[in-house]
């Protein structure tokens, strides 16, 4: 099992705390490469995720439709306004979603810490 990091954002963690969210999405950067069911994605000092599944898109338009835009939404109305917040994170890297893709990780369970 593999501890993987990644922004302390308390509305995402939340989010998927509560099992509204169920799918997170990350650029299929060098670095996430290996991720895979058991592991863990920590939010900072908020809280973690065990990783249920990995699957890989070649973009998020392909992700949205894959894993149905309502388990990867957070406070959006539209399919559109979702894909809009993820492409205007500071974390996210649009050249990585062309060149790579993007990951969908299916949340297992939460941990507050």
């Amino acid at each position: 099992m593999a501890t993987f990091e990644v922004g302390a954002d308390r509305r995402l963690f939340e989010a998927m705390e509560s099992g509204r969210k169920t799918v997170y999405v990350l650029p299929a950067t060098d670095e996430y490469q290996l991720i895979c069911s058991g592991d863990r994605v920590e939010f900072g000092k908020v809280g973690a995720i065990a990783v249920g599944f990995v699957r890989r898109y070649a973009d998020l338009e392909a992700l949205i439709e894959g894993e149905s835009w309502g388990n990867v939404r957070l406070d959006e109305s539209s399919a559109d306004q979702t894909l809009t917040r993820i492409r205007q994170s500071i974390a996210w890297d649009s050249t990585v979603e062309v060149s790579a893709g993007v990951l969908a990780i299916r949340v297992r369970s939460t941990l507050r810490k």
